[in-house]
């Protein structure tokens, strides 16, 4: 499999070759200077040499792929059998891809946005709406998740949904603290998060997810690298702040 370092979609399939115990060779793709048999590889799978080369691909024999939902779902339909990591039953498998779109739309891309945020008030009001959309997805997983036996999504049982989740939700936690002052962990708590909190810890806790990716160093230092040093460091302050 090739796939950059600090990236999280490379992440998602990393994790899934982890859970599905794969044995597979990795290799790191340098962004700034990717490699000729890396570009004429991504260029014979989208059949377009005009789009920019991404991570994650993998060869599997004669199969070729990138697109990291696309790997994950291919790695599982082809290896996970009776326990793979997307539910065989059609309600739990709607219930986990409806998580991870909400997921998504909910905390994920806010973490481009807040980041890239040119003013404290875009940040208060980016940030004010992710505290709302942690509410969101406490109230989704106490409704539609399960609380049998564990505390993922399925409960006792490690899926699709922390799969492709874990590598953003890692990345929010560290960056947005670190650079925006937006603590995910202590809003949570305050606001009575409980059945959320159970989750990021309990996908934190995963050893694929600790296995895999860079470090919480590298992780931070890339998104400071990203920010720029002529951007102001703009800290949140949450509604009920001083």
């Amino acid at each position: 499999m090739l796939l950059g370092c600090s990236c999280p979609y490379a992440q998602r399939a990393w994790i899934a070759l982890e859970e599905l115990g794969l044995a597979y060779t990795t290799t790191l793709i340098d962004a700034t200077n990717k490699a000729e048999d890396f570009k004429v590889l991504y260029a014979s799978i989208v059949q377009n040499t005009e789009d920019p080369a991404k991570v994650p691909t993998i060869v599997d024999g004669d199969t070729k792929l990138t697109e990291s939902l696309v790997i994950v779902e291919y790695l599982d339909a082809k290896y996970g059998g009776k326990k793979g990591l997307l539910p065989k039953d059609p309600v739990q498998l709607a219930q986990v891809k409806l998580f991870v779109e909400l997921f998504t739309n909910k905390f994920s891309s806010y973490i481009y946005k807040m980041l890239s945020a040119t003013s404290e008030e875009e940040v208060n009001t980016l940030g004010r709406a992710l505290e709302h959309n942690l509410t969101v997805l406490d109230k989704f997983i106490t409704a539609s998740g399960s609380r049998e036996g564990g505390t993922y999504f399925l409960g006792g049982r490690y899926s699709y949904a922390e799969t492709v989740t874990t590598p953003f939700l890692r990345r929010a936690l560290l960056v947005l603290k670190a650079h925006r002052g937006f603590d995910i962990l202590d809003l949570a708590s305050s606001n009575g998060l409980n059945r959320l909190l159970q989750w990021i810890q309990a996908s934190l806790d995963r050893e694929s997810n600790k296995s895999t990716g860079p470090s919480d160093e590298q992780i931070v230092q890339s998104a400071k690298k990203w920010l720029g040093a002529a951007l102001p460091d703009y800290q949140y302050k949450s509604a009920g702040a001083a």
